[in-house]
């Protein structure tokens, strides 16, 4: 598929007044010299209050409620005019709908309204309810007290519907709702769907789907919580043929033994995260009340299911996932999950990897091994809560949101390092060199960012190019706006955007998000699993210098104290003079031993002053900065390194260069073999040492207590005898006996001896 026939990038707002729809102008990877400033205003879709909207997952529609109308389907493919004049509901009688979803494919709609009684007081037939997304069509009501969707989930092929009651999940055909399976499990609260299809990277047509649909296996979790001291647990099943025993489907009475099963005994929520491949889902558990007292939060923990063990393909596995110990300052205690989640592109070259934040503040980001959870890289330790990693899976962002300060690192994963980012050197100055010159930034404390304003709303865009940060109501009621940065990090100025921030202060932004891609076109790009080409980063811009060394400080420090002085100016007198008595550029390497004002990315800073503001108060630092720094100690340290393979056991990972990693003293595999071995061997005869040793303990204390209390050892002896004969009796009838029961017997003369020296 050619650039020239994709659909361009297109954004919904949804505000007090309106929904709109705005197309995003061409970005580059850096501030263009001159940007063109493209025509305010968007294509309103629909004008007037409305209360909450979806969008399809192809982006061909918007459905859009409104309480004194119902729900509302916008065609995004229609002009502004045809799309304004369809205000007519969509689907009837929708008023009251207060929650809706789409299938994976588009197909149906799913809708929630509250309870509701009819004249004669009676309950109605259902307030879950499942419509066609195409026509308006009402195919099935359901009965739902609790205000959820999740009750109600389809396959990824829209093949079958899944349907969640008390103890039992419901299978369906999605077409003519026919049951055709029931999966039996005593207390099960939830269950989960991936919403994708597991996806061979080498397959001939990816995107093809299989037409003979009771032959595909559909793997799902199954959630049961904790009753009566029981833990809870999680199943990881798969229909048709491992749903467990007391499940059932139209051709088999009986369904196989579950895949694999994971007890939980810190568990009242479960967070399922299924792989783009849907082959394994991770389990992020937690509890609202930390027993260790260690968190106000309550406590978490990760989990990684498999559909195939490594060893055992025909059954699967549960593992706890193993933290990297870097994710505590000392490397030990109990370590908070903040986040996880898989890298969404199930076509990358080996095993999908997944991301992880733990530990607490500043946390550490780290990413994963996909089969056996060890740690591979870490990104480094810093306050941030949030990992959104793009479509494609090549770059992603670390973020700080919600109660933090809003920071962002803009990652490519594929090289492991920080994007640099290029800061373009128009001064509008006489010399025309000056023109065609650019600075590259690669120094990780220049390439953080943070937000001007608290961030709400956060989204990559379907071409992984531009990630969305927005702010707002109700969560805030000030400064609501939408900022659009590019992969690099660097921000898109207002003036290049097609719509005004100003027209949405301070409070009348609900929502702002990306239109979802197309589904690609099978006869197009059969290996395509993204509508939109993986872009690596763009090259260098053609006809410009890249400044370094001490040109480059001497560019960046003029640059800086021209705008520092241009906002000085209108801030009043004296302000450029302040702005221009900053100190020189200094290297991040030298700003902790000297003073002196860095130049700060444009992205970076809250002020345009607040450079020059604190050269006075020790080398251009705050002192809340400073007192940052203290607080995050060394944790630069474990950014941007590669874990090694782990020789030792779970939890015990090794950051590439530690003395940890290599303690084998140079030895060849042979002496390690043999070292093993009589270590091995060492501890065997230790072992059987103290358990001679726990056995005349044993000794001793049973004669002294015979001579202490005979009575009492005798009625001891003779329940232990009584226990004997019923073991007895249990093996003549053919009933196979355990372990314990088999050393019971081997104590019987032994104990019929004690019994009669005791003389009672």
């Amino acid at each position: 598929m050619t650039s020239s026939t994709e659909r361009p990038i297109q954004l919904l707002f949804r505000s007090k007044e309106c929904v709109e729809l705005y197309t995003l102008p061409a970005t580059s990877s850096s501030k263009s010299s001159s940007p063109q400033k493209p025509s305010q205003g968007g294509q309103i879709l629909y004008s007037g209050k409305t209360t909450f909207h979806l969008l399809s997952p192809n982006g061909s529609a918007a459905f859009i409620h409104d309480a004194s109308v119902g729900l509302i389907k916008c065609d995004l493919s229609l002009s502004a005019a045809a799309a304004a004049a369809n205000a007519t509901p969509f689907l009837q009688n929708s008023k009251s709908i207060q929650l809706a979803k789409c299938s994976p494919r588009g197909t149906y709609l799913l809708t929630w309204e509250r309870p509701s009684k009819d004249s004669n007081n009676n309950n109605n037939s259902g307030n879950l309810k499942v419509w066609s997304a195409i026509d308006g069509t009402l195919l099935q009501s359901l009965s739902c007290k609790k205000a959820t969707l999740e009750t109600v989930q389809w396959t990824h092929d829209e093949a079958c519907v899944f349907h969640c009651v008390t103890n039992e999940i419901h299978i369906y055909t999605a077409n003519d709702w026919k049951r055709v399976g029931k999966v039996r499990s005593q207390g099960v609260a939830s269950f989960s769907l991936p919403s994708v299809r597991g996806v061979d990277p080498n397959a001939p047509g990816i995107m093809e789907e299989d037409t003979t649909t009771h032959n595909n296996k559909y793997l799902f979790t199954a959630f049961i919580p904790g009753i009566k001291g029981k833990p809870a647990r999680v199943d990881l099943l798969r229909y048709p043929d491992r749903m467990g025993r007391e499940s059932s489907t139209v051709t088999t009475p009986s369904s196989g033994p579950g895949l694999t099963s994971k007890s939980l005994f810190n568990a009242e929520e479960v967070h399922v995260k299924w792989s783009p491949r849907a082959d394994a889902a991770l389990l992020l558990t937690q509890t609202a009340v930390d027993n260790t007292g260690q968190s106000y939060y309550g406590s978490t923990h990760l989990f990684l299911l498999l559909e195939k063990d490594v060893k055992n393909p025909t059954v699967g596995s549960a593992l706890v996932v193993p933290l990297p110990k870097e994710a505590t300052k000392d490397g030990s205690g109990t370590v908070p999950i903040v986040s996880a989640d898989w890298i969404p592109n199930p076509s990358i070259t080996g095993v999908v990897p997944f991301g992880v934040i733990s530990g607490r503040m500043p946390a550490l980001a780290s990413l994963h091994h996909g089969i056996t959870g060890e740690p591979t890289f870490l990104l480094g330790r810093a306050h941030r809560n949030t990992m959104d990693v793009s479509p494609h899976g090549r770059f992603l962002v670390c973020g700080g949101y919600g109660n933090l300060a809003g920071g962002m690192d803009f990652w490519d994963r594929n090289k492991g390092k920080m994007i640099p980012r290029r800061i373009m050197l128009t001064t509008g100055e006489e010399e025309e060199d000056n023109n065609t010159k650019y600075v590259t930034i690669k120094e990780a404390a220049d390439l953080s960012i943070t937000s001007s304003s608290p961030v709400v709303g956060h989204q990559w865009s379907p071409d992984s190019r531009t990630y969305l940060v927005s702010t707002t109501s109700p969560r805030m009621n000030v400064d609501n706006g939408v900022q659009i940065h590019r992969y690099d990090g660097s921000l898109v100025e207002e003036s290049a955007l097609p719509w005004d921030n100003a027209k949405y202060r301070p409070d009348k932004l609900f929502s702002a998000e990306y239109v979802p891609a197309p589904f690609p076109l099978e006869e197009d790009n059969k290996k395509a699993f993204h509508y939109y080409p993986d872009r690596p980063q763009s090259p260098p811009p053609r006809g410009y210098t890249e400044l370094k060394g001490d040109a480059a400080d001497a560019a960046l420090n003029k640059l800086r104290n021209a705008q520092a002085a241009q906002v000085g100016g209108k801030g009043g007198g004296g302000g450029a003079q302040t702005a221009a008595a900053a100190s020189a550029y200094v290297p991040p390497g030298a700003r902790k031993a000297g003073g002196g004002g860095a130049y700060v990315p444009p992205g970076a800073r809250r002020g345009a002053a607040g450079g020059g503001g604190g050269a006075g108060r020790g080398g251009g630092t705050s002192l809340a900065e400073r007192m940052r720094q203290e607080r995050e100690g060394s944790a630069a340290t474990v950014a941007a390194v590669k874990v090694t393979k782990r020789n030792g056991p779970v939890g015990a990972a090794s950051v590439v260069g530690s003395s940890a990693a290599n303690d084998d003293g140079g030895k060849s595999k042979n002496a390690l073999r043999r070292e093993k071995q009589r270590l091995a061997k060492e501890k065997a005869e230790k072992e059987a040492a103290e358990e001679e040793k726990r056995k005349k303990e044993e000794e001793l204390a049973r004669v002294a207590a015979n001579k202490a209390d005979p009575e009492k050892r005798a009625k001891k002896i003779r329940k232990i005898l009584k226990q004997i004969d019923e073991i007895k009796s249990k093996a003549a009838s053919g009933t196979e006996l355990n372990d314990d029961q088999k050393k019971k017997l081997t104590t019987e003369d032994e104990l019929r001896k004690e019994l009669a020296s005791l003389n009672l």
